[in-house]
């Protein structure tokens, strides 16, 4: 080693020493913000600020040996652990461990989060309406096979807000305990999971017994017990529960995407890409619907999806579970959703969310 390579990496240990005591002392800060927000009852996330501060750095970082891409992703890990220290989050998800929905709450969370796996949706909400978690992240609709109806159904009737919505590119492995194919005689998965991969199903296992299962991880357990089964889903199930990698990207359709809403008590604050859900019900009367959605069109804001669902508590009524473009309060959001509102039966707005990039998982 040359001294002049020694001097060099003293120069790197001691501005390391400089940055631990600086993010030392950020994390100090954090909490003292932490317990301002507490006493005057402000969620610790607040994705508005930290989008506005990483947006600062990384004009900071132009012509710098560091892009502003590698200040985002350095300061996105710093931002989550000084969250986590002001006051880790209670996060509910569709369990167990391992599902995409697991993945989803990762993405979202990170090292922020402690994660609370729950067995069904309804749980999930009550989680956090009952207050043993602080946030929860369910699926909503997924490219291929569509909305989620259950969540719809809880959406309909909970008091909780939307604040975030995860977007999961998804991949689908097959596995089981033996490398082999010929040995599997069935297929256990959650029923998207088996939908979204029946053309790859049909060509590699033709006559496979399929089995429907509550989740692709509740499926990994089948196949740990009997070697004759084999899953379908994230490839982190296999680790999860020494399964092997039989086949990746079994996946029919390359797009597949799956997108999750993150959950919880407060309204998130405006970040500038935002979208905005509610759902409503129209009166039963002639042209009631295009009263309802004529505001969007006459305040220049657009409808980005429109699903109905019956209501779980009147027969042969829907609710319709409409997303647009702009925060709620935002002005042309804001008088759109008025007078929708005012043309409604029914009305109640979920909340507002950053529109992010799609992550893959």
């Amino acid at each position: 080693m040359t001294d002049v390579l020694k001097e060099l990496r003293g120069k790197i240990d001691n501005l390391d020493d400089q940055i631990l005591e600086l993010l030392q002392e950020r994390a100090s800060t954090a909490i003292e913000i932490g317990r301002v927000k507490k006493t005057n009852s402000i969620a610790v996330l607040d994705r508005g600020r930290e989008k506005s501060l990483l947006d600062r750095l990384m004009m900071k970082s132009v012509d710098q040996p560091l892009s502003g891409e590698a200040i985002r992703e350095i300061y996105t890990d710093i931002i989550r652990a000084c969250r986590a220290a002001q006051a880790p989050i209670r996060v509910a998800f569709l369990g167990p461990t391992g599902t995409f929905s697991h993945a989803a709450a990762l993405s979202q969370f990170g090292a922020l989060g402690i994660f609370q796996p729950v067995d069904d949706l309804p749980s999930i909400f009550k989680e956090v309406e009952e207050g043993r978690a602080d946030m929860a992240v369910v699926p909503f609709e997924n490219s291929v096979e569509g909305i989620v109806g259950q969540t719809l159904d809880m959406l309909g009737s909970t008091k909780l807000h939307a604040r975030g919505m995860v977007t999961l590119k998804i991949s689908l492995s097959l596995m089981s305990r033996s490398l082999d194919l010929s040995t599997v005689k069935k297929v256990a998965s959650h029923p998207q999971a088996l939908a979204q991969s029946r053309g790859w199903l049909s060509l590699n296992l033709p006559g496979v017994e399929l089995i429907a299962a509550a989740s692709t991880a509740a499926a990994a357990s089948m196949a740990t017990e009997d070697g004759s089964v084999a899953i379908i889903g994230h490839p982190v199930l296999a680790d999860f529960h020494g399964l092997n990698l039989v086949a990746e990207n079994i996946e029919d359709q390359s797009h597949n995407q799956t997108c999750f809403l993150v959950m919880g008590h407060d309204h998130a604050a405006p970040t500038g890409h935002d979208r905005t859900l509610c759902w409503f019900a129209a009166p039963h009367s002639s042209g009631s619907l295009y009263s309802c959605l004529q505001p969007l069109a006459d305040s220049g804001v657009n409808m980005t999806r429109l699903h109905s669902r019956p209501s779980i508590d009147q027969p042969w009524e829907y609710h319709f579970f409409l997303e647009l473009e702009g925060h709620f309060e935002e002005e042309k959001p804001a008088r759109a959703l008025s007078l929708l509102e005012k043309y409604s039966e029914k009305y109640y707005l979920l909340g507002s969310y950053e529109v992010n990039d799609l992550i893959s998982a």
